[in-house]
């Protein structure tokens, strides 16, 4: 059996050097992916490559540039092997009450990433939350890859289409081309006030389900707010469908057991590990809630149910 050289290896000085622009390595290949841990595993791919090519980096680019040329590539050929994913609230009607949960396969879903992974420093985040919400990860995936890719690097990373035409072996009319069909697919227009709620209603919030307090959640929830818990590919939309959805039976159950919220961020805005508590009294990690808050209110909740989910999360 061949033993690998050290030479192959990254040596502690590229590592240093790609290090700084991981999180944004990170973030780029998540919104082509639509999936953390895929994204994860691609920002390693993409410093083993790059290691390998050392020899064909000159200083006539910056790093982050080439780095990023080489994270788009790899990518597109991941890409090219899976399908696109989705969120319920998007690809399927909303239901009324009552219906019990089901499951899809998870692969059909986006999933949510940290911004512990994802940003530098929270200062990072007020610039660039809206580019990494769930909503604009899932709309992404709607997209064919060359179009997805072209928009990103032209829209979010900022690069001129001579120079996307260059990193994807188009040419500039192609890229135009493909830029304006992603950017009237996409169709994406921010969320209304992109901010977080006050400390003390996201405190009500979690009081509320670990108090199993139903009146006291429902108060803290738009009359028209959305929520959805992947992989159930079920959604519901307004107050009184979500309260009469979480008087069912089969989540009464769940909830009744006894949830633990942990404050963190996700996708830019505030989110919750949900801990469920087990047959044994012992909270064990659940789900992951993103929300997303106007005002003093609960405008949309997204859970995603699964203790892998918590993969790079810490508390707030």
């Amino acid at each position: 059996m061949s033993v690998a050289s050290p030479s192959q290896y990254p040596s502690p000085e590229f590592v240093e050097a790609f290090a700084q622009h991981r999180p944004e390595l990170l973030r780029h290949c998540y919104r082509m992916m639509g999936a953390y841990g895929d994204a994860e595993d691609l920002v390693q791919d993409v410093l083993l490559k790059a290691w390998e090519a050392r020899s064909s980096f000159s200083n006539a680019v910056p790093l982050s540039h080439w780095l990023m040329r080489i994270a788009t590539n790899t990518c597109l050929t991941a890409l090219a092997r899976r399908k696109a994913r989705g969120l319920p609230q998007f690809d399927r009607p909303s239901v009324p009450e009552g219906v019990a949960l089901g499951r899809v396969e998870e692969t059909e879903w986006v999933t949510p990433a940290p911004d512990a992974k994802l940003f530098a420093s929270p200062d990072d985040v007020a610039e660039a939350r809206e580019d990494v919400a769930i909503a604009f990860i899932a709309l992404l995936q709607r997209l064919p890859p060359k179009q997805r890719a072209v928009l990103l690097l032209k829209d979010v990373v900022g690069w001129a289409s001579e120079e996307i035409a260059s990193a994807l072996d188009l040419t500039v009319p192609s890229v135009n081309s493909a830029l304006r069909r992603a950017r009237e697919g996409l169709a994406w227009r921010p969320r209304a006030n992109p901010v977080d709620p006050p400390p003390e209603v996201l405190r009500d919030y979690i009081r509320s389900w670990e108090e199993h307090d139903l009146d006291g959640l429902v108060a803290l929830l738009k009359k028209d707010v959305i929520l959805s818990m992947p992989p159930d590919p079920a959604w519901f939309v307004g107050q009184e469908v979500v309260r009469k959805f979480l008087q069912t039976p089969k989540f009464e159950a769940i909830w009744s057991r006894g949830f633990k919220g942990v404050p963190t961020r996700a996708n830019g805005s505030p989110a919750l590990l949900v801990h469920l508590r087990d047959e044994h009294g012992i909270f064990r990690p659940w789900s992951v809630q993103l929300l997303r808050f106007e005002g003093s209110l609960c405008a949309e909740s997204t859970t995603f149910i699964g203790p892998h989910y918590f993969r790079g999360f810490v508390p707030a």
